[in-house]
């Protein structure tokens, strides 16, 4: 752009040149005078034409222009991409880190949802860790309000989850309030807490917590609430009809628990 800068400049220059030699040349009543003024008026504005376009980019320098423009349209994009991705990173990080506050045997590796079960009517997902983070079969998953399920499959880089509701899925279960014990599953997409003892002391809105019995889950690692309590008509045994603690269809993100050692509450009451 520098150089047709110069060009433009010495091009006007010679120009006005030519002009004002032509002018001084006749005098002010000469009929030539008159011609040559017409002259070099459609000279000067030719001149001036030229000039414009030789200041005017190129067809070649407008694409580069925007070449160079769609790469820094891009690049910035990216960047407010892994900056969105950085800071949901570190408030997972940062929620997990509060878990592990009132549960500090846990070892835990957080990972977001990376893909729903179309064909799992139990609300199973696959967690974007997998076996390179130390991540295996049978491991409990849970989030920040409490127990999610267990790890059922893993690859490298991802693992499948089964909920609570899945069947086959059986928790050790104490209640937060009484201690009664049971076993928590999954039946007919509720979540239900049975094997409740003659004298069982179960009411409506405990809190019920994992036992660690079995040492599959860790301990007092929050189920969910008591939301009913009925009766088997079949043998007449009692069991509660819980309120999952976890939004199962509702999860972004989960913590598989690789290792456990000490007891503590995890999830929000």
């Amino acid at each position: 752009m520098t150089s047709r800068r110069k060009n433009r400049r010495a091009l006007l220059f010679t120009l006005l040149a030519v002009l004002l030699t032509g002018i001084l040349s006749f005098g002010d009543d000469s009929p030539l005078r008159s011609a040559w003024s017409a002259v070099t008026g459609g000279i000067f504005n030719l001149s001036a034409n030229a000039a414009a376009q030789l200041d005017s980019p190129s067809t070649e320098e407008l694409l580069d222009e925007n070449n160079r423009l769609k790469s820094e349209n891009a690049a910035l994009q990216k960047a407010l991409a892994d900056s969105l991705e950085l800071k949901d990173e570190n408030r997972t990080l940062w929620s997990y880190f509060g878990l592990k506050k009132n549960a500090p045997g846990l070892e835990l590796k957080p990972a977001f949802v990376s893909r729903r079960a179309p064909t799992d009517d139990f609300g199973g997902f696959s967690l974007g860790a997998g076996s390179d983070l130390g991540v295996r079969t049978g491991d409990a998953v849970i989030c920040e309000s409490g127990l999610v399920g267990r790890v059922i499959s893993t690859d490298s880089f991802s693992c499948r989850v089964a909920t609570l509701l899945s069947p086959g899925t059986r928790v050790a279960a104490i209640d937060g309030e009484t201690s009664d014990s049971g076993i928590v599953e999954g039946h007919d997409g509720s979540l239900v807490m049975t094997q409740l003892s003659e004298s069982s002391r179960v009411k409506t809105g405990d809190m019920i917590l994992t036992s660690g019995d079995g040492g599959v889950y860790p301990p007092r690692i929050i189920i969910g609430r008591v939301a009913e309590l009925k009766t088997d008509p079949s043998d007449a045994s009692s069991f509660a009809v819980l309120e999952p603690a976890a939004d199962f269809e509702a999860l972004t993100e989960a913590a598989v628990v690789i290792s456990f050692t000490e007891k503590g509450v995890v999830g929000s009451e």
